[in-house]
């Protein structure tokens, strides 16, 4: 299993691609950290129409940085996963920049 690393730099409104998709394999979200630089509700989905997570409001340089920790050895078991083929996107109530960064990895079904 290898664990991989991608930046999270979206700013549009709506849905913005953090790790595309791949045939046969899903993206299993191990860790993520986001700030936003303003009001802004973000969601993850899964390519354009599964919502994977709710809406989680984030104030003004106000983030979120939750990981599998403890309760996955090895990111054996992730936050959240994408279905097979599918992408990993960010989903953003308002066109407002939000950072950071993701570890993942991908299963092939």
């Amino acid at each position: 299993m290898s664990v991989k690393f991608a930046a999270v730099s979206a700013s549009s409104s709506g849905d913005n691609t953090i790790v595309a998709a791949s045939t046969g394999q899903k993206i299993v979200l191990l860790s993520y950290v986001v700030i936003a630089a303003g009001d802004v509700s973000i969601r993850w989905k899964s390519g354009a129409s599964t919502n994977l997570s709710g809406a989680m409001a984030l104030a003004t340089n106000g983030g979120a940085a939750p990981g599998a920790g403890p309760l996955a050895p090895a990111g054996v078991v992730g936050l959240l996963e994408t279905a097979s083929g599918e992408a990993l996107v960010l989903n953003l109530s308002a066109a407002v920049a939000v950072g950071g960064h993701i570890a993942y990895r991908l299963v092939t079904v």
